[in-house]
């Protein structure tokens, strides 16, 4: 089922092989990064940040979308 169709009750849950990749990913990006002179702690807060931070562009971007839909409706 897609994110969007989810009421805000209702919590998302990713499909399992989704969220392997991601993790996958993730765990790929914070061993390079650990390479590159970065520590855990470091790394595990800035990812933070930035995932909240995405959350709220994606959060946005989802009220500016059914803003825009209320509005084309209301003209018609």
């Amino acid at each position: 089922m897609d994110m969007r169709t989810h009421t805000p009750d209702e919590p998302y849950e990713p499909p399992p092989a989704h969220r392997f990749r991601v993790e996958a990913a993730m765990l790929e990006m914070i061993e390079r990064l650990q390479q590159e002179g970065l520590s855990r702690q470091e790394i595990a807060l800035i990812l933070a940040d930035a995932a909240d931070e995405y959350v709220i562009i994606l959060a946005n971007m989802t009220a500016e979308t059914a803003s825009d839909q209320q509005s084309c409706q209301q003209h018609q």
